[in-house]
């Protein structure tokens, strides 16, 4: 959210004020940067505590379960 107001401010603040908008402009680099960083790093973090089924493709057919967890 900080993103995008950052970038509707840099519009008005460039009109009016020509190179101080650049201040927001980088605001709204930098905001943008660390949503996606974080994003990241919590989908990292749930794929660890709950891992995706496997699953196999029209190519390779069907995952074989390891031996220890048909026991």
């Amino acid at each position: 959210m900080l993103a995008v107001a950052c970038s509707a401010v840099t519009i008005f603040i460039f009109i009016y004020f020509q190179w101080w908008g650049m201040l927001p402009l980088g605001g709204a680099c930098v905001f943008a940067a660390l949503m996606v960083i974080c994003k990241r790093a919590q989908e990292s973090e749930e794929r660890k505590a709950n891992p995706p089924a496997p699953e196999g493709d029209f190519i390779t057919g069907r995952v074989q379960k390891n031996d220890k967890e048909n026991n």
